[in-house]
């Protein structure tokens, strides 16, 4: 859904006060300016008012600002798309006076870490085969016609209950074997997994120091599991997993 506005200031996060910005793009970041309250400033933008907010160029360019952000070592307490007050002075009374110590103190545990996201998936090719020889009745199920089409939407629906109970069954042990082999490089925020084929999906605090390390890791890790996982890092970005957003 979008929104058209007369007029507004829209935040991107909340930074030190003096914080060096990258150049103004174009769009929502386009008049890119701090606003600042002692040690606090928030990183906004005056848009251009003709239009609605919420389209995929604004929420690229709201990405890109926040990770310039970090890319420069700046720590940020990153807002969720869409962070809209109505000038400089709400930003400053409604935000980041009201906040003021909350903030400080967030700033100081993020500062000099970034955030990485390690997404683990089965293959599924490989990764049914491996149930099926581990459950010969389910096997039995599938050759006996459970899984082809003209089969009963109850039985179908009935034989990928047993798998996805499987891959649920399967699924601690795989998990538990990526964070040994991904050691422990600081704070981990676990998210809740969307699909049964998913492993694990979880947010880690890195020190910036050790950054170059953990991506090395996770290569590696990746590589060795290659035959049967989907393993993906993205970041390094703002703690979004560590900090309250707006």
């Amino acid at each position: 859904m979008t929104t058209a506005v007369d007029s507004w200031c829209y935040v991107f996060g909340v930074v030190p006060a003096g914080a060096r910005l990258s150049p103004p793009g174009t769009g929502l970041s386009q008049r890119l300016r701090l606003v600042e309250s002692g040690e606090l400033a928030a990183v906004v933008s005056s848009p251009p008012t003709d239009r609605s907010l919420g389209r995929a160029a604004d929420l690229i360019e709201h990405d890109r600002v926040l990770a310039d952000l970090v890319a420069g070592g700046t720590p940020v307490l990153p807002m969720r798309f869409g962070a809209v007050l109505s000038d400089d002075h709400a930003v400053v009374e409604e935000l980041l006076a009201v906040h003021e110590q909350e903030f400080r103190e967030a700033l100081d545990a993020v500062r000099d870490r970034v955030q990485y996201t390690v997404k683990a998936r089965y293959i599924e090719d490989v990764v049914l085969r491996e149930v099926l020889a581990d459950n010969p009745q389910i096997e039995q199920l599938r050759r006996s016609g459970y899984a082809d089409e003209d089969a009963t939407l109850e039985r179908r629906l009935g034989l990928g209950e047993l798998i996805v109970r499987a891959l649920e069954e399967r699924r601690p042990a795989d998990t538990d074997t990526l964070l040994d082999e991904l050691g422990d490089p600081g704070e981990v925020s676990f998210r809740e997994l969307a699909a049964p084929d998913e492993v694990l999906d979880a947010a880690f605090l890195i020190e910036r120091r050790d950054a170059s390390a953990f991506e090395r890791r996770v290569a590696a890790v990746a590589r060795k599991h290659e035959a049967r996982l989907q393993i993906r890092l993205v970041g390094p970005s703002p703690a979004y997993d560590f900090v309250g957003s707006g």
